[in-house]
């Protein structure tokens, strides 16, 4: 999934489901923020005031073993059920890491999220589960079983969706996976992303209203599909967006104005940059890998980061989701070793 899941239609699902409009923002942009999480920042370096992130995605697919590990399956590819009656393949091959919807990893790690009560952490195993939807039968690791047939597919690394490209991420499309069985080809992202805004929209629910009763949480549910099927729809993706702000000043999902997703309105908040070479900040693409590949090698060209405020960089928002990141990777990894890791021995994990 993209921005367009990510953030405005999360942001809408959190309202309805109960969450003020200040709480759904945050929560939408800290999982929107996941897949801009790509950089590690070393902040007031050789200072009492030194911070240093984790990122929840890499544009380097190319990184060692051990960091792919520690951000595909726990941030975009939650292992779930080998068996599940969506994971059947042409070939028959199963997979301990191959993701699936809904699965009880996914559900754990989310609940878990909302037990905490951080609305950072809510945000980003949002972004988690709402990707086993989009994300299945993909695995976050290199494997022959995220190969696609095609000369165009071949020159790509197996690991995740690369061979498939954006498709399984884009809102208003159709493409089939010739991996499956041919009941299982066909893939409707609109009705896939449909199906995880209502589950997501349900535990959310649950969460704000305990005990709401299952009919309401229906009732509300089936409101909230029409809309966003409306909406999703559309063929112009800009229009969809404007459509997604439009009602979201609607009471039912919260009456306000939601701002257009900018990704580094966190960062440039609580962080300054001295640069030296390029801006890593708004780089892109392979402008930023190469900058990166750079400035790790020679320290001249790196740029200089320090806080906006030393006294009180603890209440930024970027602060807060990096802490978040943190504590999900923590506790989605033994999440995740109780259940699928403790059984393999992969290299370097």
């Amino acid at each position: 999934m993209n921005t367009e899941f990510h953030y405005y239609i999360t942001y809408l699902i959190a309202a309805r489901a109960g969450f003020k409009s200040k709480e759904a923002s945050l929560l939408a942009y800290s999982s929107q923020y996941v897949d801009d999480n790509d950089i590690v920042f070393e902040i007031c370096k050789n200072t009492p005031y030194f911070y240093s992130n984790y990122i929840s995605q890499t544009m380097d697919i190319l990184k060692p073993k051990k960091q792919l590990l520690r951000i595909y399956p726990l941030f975009h590819f939650i292992p779930g059920n080998a068996m599940s009656a969506t994971a059947r393949r042409k070939d028959g091959k199963l997979h301990l890491l191959n993701t699936t919807p809904d699965s009880d990893n996914a559900k754990n790690i989310l609940s878990s999220a909302l037990r905490s009560g951080n609305v950072y952490r809510m945000g980003i195993a949002c972004h988690a589960y709402a990707d086993t939807w989009a994300h299945q039968n993909f695995i976050g690791y290199y494997d022959v079983c995220n190969a696609m047939d095609g000369l165009m597919q071949k020159p790509k690394p197996n690991i995740g969706h690369a061979d498939a490209g954006h498709s399984p991420d884009e809102v208003n499309h159709s493409w089939p996976d010739e991996r499956l069985i041919s009941t299982l080809t066909p893939r409707n992202n609109n009705e896939i992303f449909l199906s995880a805004a209502g589950r997501m929209f349900e535990e959310l629910k649950r969460f704000c209203c305990p005990h709401c009763q299952q009919q309401s949480i229906e009732q509300e549910k089936a409101l909230l599909l029409g809309d966003l099927k409306i909406i999703m729809g559309l063929v112009d993706p800009d229009e969809r967006i404007q459509n997604y702000c439009e009602i979201a000043q609607r009471e039912e999902y919260g009456g306000e104005k939601l701002e257009r997703y900018d990704n580094e309105k966190w960062i440039d908040e609580a962080v300054k940059e001295n640069v030296r070479s390029l801006k890593m900040k708004t780089a892109k693409g392979i402008f930023r890998i190469v900058n990166i590949y750079l400035t790790d090698r020679i320290s001249p060209l790196r740029n200089i980061y320090t806080w906006k405020n030393n006294n009180d960089y603890q209440n930024s928002n970027w602060y807060k989701f990096q802490e978040a990141v943190k504590e999900h990777q923590k506790e989605s990894w033994r999440i995740l070793y109780d259940t699928t890791l403790k059984e393999m021995e992969i290299e370097n994990w």
